[in-house]
Parts: C-alpha cells; sequence; structure tokens
C-alpha cells in the first residue's frame, strides 16, 4: 500500500477501477496518476527534509558561529581584562620600583649628607684638638724658656755672688757681648766702644751706608738683679749729648708688667737677644731717611711712629717669627752637618772594606803563584 493512503478504517473510500484513491480527497484515482503523486510528494517530503536540514545545519552553523563569535568575544574581553590588570600590576611595580629608587636615592643622600656632616665634625675636633695642642704646646715652650730664662738669671746671680763680681764687672761683660754682636751684625758701619771710666753710653753706633754716615745709634748694656728707671733717663741725656738718632738699652730686667720690647722715657729697652732685630729695622729707617733727605722734624715725627710698630705686639710677634725661622734653619743646619758625619763615617767603613776585599784579592793571588807569605790579616797589620 502507498505511503500516501488514508487509513480505511476511519473513512469511508471511493472505490474506482483501480482500487485507487486520492491521500486528499480520498477520490479513486489511476494508479499511474497515484505514482506521480507519490513520486511528487516523496521529492517535496525529499525537498522538504533537505531544506529542514539545510535550515537546521545552517542555523546549527549559525549557532556555532555565534557561539565561537560570543567564545571569542568574551575570551578577547577576558584577556583584555586580564592585559588591563597585568599592565595594571606592571604600573603598580613600576611605581613601587620608582618609589623604592626614590626611597633608596633619599637614603644614600641623607647617609652622604650624615657622613659628609660626620666627616666635617671630625675634622672640625681634629682641628680645635691640633690647635689646642699648639696652643698647650706653645705655652709648655714659653713656660719653659720662662724657667730657661728664670734659672739663667738665677744662675748668673748665683755665680756673681759666688764670684763677688760688682755690677759694674757684670755690665762691662755684657757690654763685650753687645759690641761683639753688633760687629758681627752690622761690619760696614762704626761701631766703637765707650772707654771705661769715660762717661756716655756703653757703645757708638754710626751707621755707613755707600760711604756715607746716615746717622747714630748708642747703647746701653744691663745686666742688674732689678730694674730701674735711672738706666733709660742716663741714656736719654747720653743720646741727646751724642746728637744720636736712637738709644738702645739691652737689659735683662724690665719694669713692672713689661718684657721683651718696652718704650721708656724715648729709650728703647730690649733684651739682648731682641736687640739685633730691632737694630736692623733702625738702620734701615736711617737709611731711608737719609736718601730721602728729610727734615729732622719729620724724623722726629717717623721715629715716633717706628718706636709705636716696634712696641706693638704685632712688632713682637713679627721678630719672634724671625728668630723661630732662624732657629729652625740652625737647627736644619745641624742636623744637615749630623747627616753629613753619618754619610762621612759610612764612606770611611766602606774604604776599608774595600781595602781589606782588596789586600785578601792580592793575597789569594800569591797563594795561587806560590809568593804567598802571611795571611791577609796579618798582611794588614
Amino acid at each position: 500500500m502507498s505511503l500516501f493512503q488514508l487509513d480505511r478504517t476511519a473513512r469511508r473510500p471511493h472505490v474506482n477501477a483501480y482500487g485507487d484513491h486520492c491521500p486528499l480527497c480520498e477520490q479513486p484515482i489511476g494508479q499511474d496518476i497515484a505514482r506521480r503523486i507519490e513520486a511528487r510528494m516523496r521529492e517535496q517530503q525529499e525537498a522538504a527534509v533537505k531544506q529542514a536540514r539545510a535550515e537546521t545545519a545552517a542555523a546549527a552553523e549559525q549557532a556555532v558561529a555565534t557561539a565561537r563569535s560570543e567564545a571569542r568575544a568574551q575570551a578577547e574581553a577576558a584577556a583584555l581584562g586580564r592585559l588591563a590588570d597585568t599592565q595594571a600590576r606592571l604600573a603598580q611595580a613600576e611605581q613601587a620600583r620608582t618609589d623604592a629608587a626614590g626611597q633608596i636615592a633619599a637614603l644614600k643622600a641623607e647617609q652622604q649628607a650624615a657622613v659628609e656632616a660626620r666627616v666635617a665634625e671630625i675634622k672640625e675636633t681634629l682641628l680645635r684638638q691640633r690647635e689646642d695642642l699648639q696652643r698647650e704646646k706653645e705655652a709648655a715652650v714659653l713656660a719653659e724658656k720662662a724657667k730657661v730664662l728664670k734659672l739663667t738669671s738665677e744662675l748668673a746671680d748665683l755665680q756673681r755672688k759666688l764670684e763677688g763680681k760688682t755690677a759694674h764687672e757684670l755690665g762691662e761683660g755684657s757690654e763685650i757681648d753687645l759690641f761683639e754682636q753688633l760687629r758681627q751684625a752690622f761690619a760696614g758701619d762704626r761701631i766703637q766702644r765707650v772707654p771705661k771710666g769715660v762717661n756716655g753710653a756703653d757703645v757708638i753706633h754710626e751707621v755707613v751706608h755707600n760711604g756715607r754716615v746716615c746717622g747714630k745709634i748708642v747703647y746701653d748694656a744691663k745686666n742688674r738683679d732689678a730694674w730701674q728707671n735711672g738706666f733709660a733717663v742716663k741714656l736719654n741725656a747720653d743720646k741727646l749729648a751724642q746728637g744720636a738718632d736712637h738709644a738702645i738699652l739691652s737689659s735683662n730686667k724690665f719694669p713692672k708688667d713689661k718684657r721683651e720690647i718696652h718704650l721708656q722715657d724715648g729709650v728703647i729697652v730690649a733684651a739682648p737677644a731682641r736687640v739685633p732685630a730691632i737694630v736692623e729695622i733702625l738702620r734701615d729707617q736711617l737709611v731711608r731717611l737719609s736718601e730721602l733727605r728729610v727734615s729732622n722734624e719729620e724724623r722726629g715725627s717717623k721715629s715716633e711712629a717706628l718706636y709705636a710698630f716696634i712696641t706693638s705686639e704685632h712688632c713682637k710677634q713679627l721678630i719672634g717669627q724671625v728668630e723661630a725661622q732662624a732657629g729652625k734653619m740652625l737647627d736644619l743646619d745641624t742636623r744637615e752637618q749630623e747627616a753629613h758625619r753619618r754619610l762621612w763615617d759610612a764612606r770611611k767603613k766602606l774604604i776599608h772594606a774595600v781595602q781589606k776585599s782588596r789586600s785578601d784579592l792580592a793575597f789569594e793571588i800569591d797563594r795561587i803563584i806560590g809568593t804567598a807569605g802571611n795571611g791577609p790579616e796579618e798582611l794588614a797589620q
């Protein structure tokens, strides 16, 4: 039976000659028509099935494509989210690194500043300690010098007491020392001692420059137990009597609260060690004034200014520096002489060693030849 035949139990069939009915209207049809209808309906059914399949496949493909597109979109969105998250974390990490670098730089700068401050503090402390040590050293040296001077003075007083020398005899010795000191320092000038028993200064010094007398300086030397103002008054009178430009009193004693260099009644009172430096200053002034040919009034004003400078602390410091440098030069000469002596001793030892080696060589040669007599030590003897 055909697939398109209706259930005959449900409806009443229209019987035709061929026994077949139309599946739509239940009317009898021929077998050829029924076959064509059946074939056409089969084709339509197949076409509908194909179309349904095609539509289903298309719908499935569309759904798959949509799903893929949605999945891709979701994946891209997720990837973009992860990328954004990664970038954010990278930005945070970079910011943290930048902050850490800034903190490290700030810490280094702080440490460097602390180190520099500490070094500066240490340097300042060392400098203060050095200055304190230098001051203590200078104070100790000055104290030792004062002790030495005091001991020297006490020793001189004891020697004078032991020897029973008078003040005049002591003064004569200091006069000779001053005279010899001036003659050595200013060999081109005219320097003479006033004979014993003659009133006046102890030493008269005429400054000579280019064969011409430029001025005159008079000196007294005192080596007494105590200071007397009459020393300066007497020497000032001698200066006026001689028509001298300057007067210098070499003394081991000074007025109260005065030391080294002092101006008393128009007379420069100086310790014996300071006299040569002061004379050098005064001599240079006399030579310059003589070359300028200034008047006596101008000479007096310039001498007063010069005296003010000589008795100032600045001048005392400068003279002290000159003496200190001169002392260092003397020490250097002493060390140089000692070094030369050690060098000469070493050279002498080397010469003796060479002579001994030469003697040993000659002995060995003579021993080989057969002319050797005594040993080299006995030959050397």
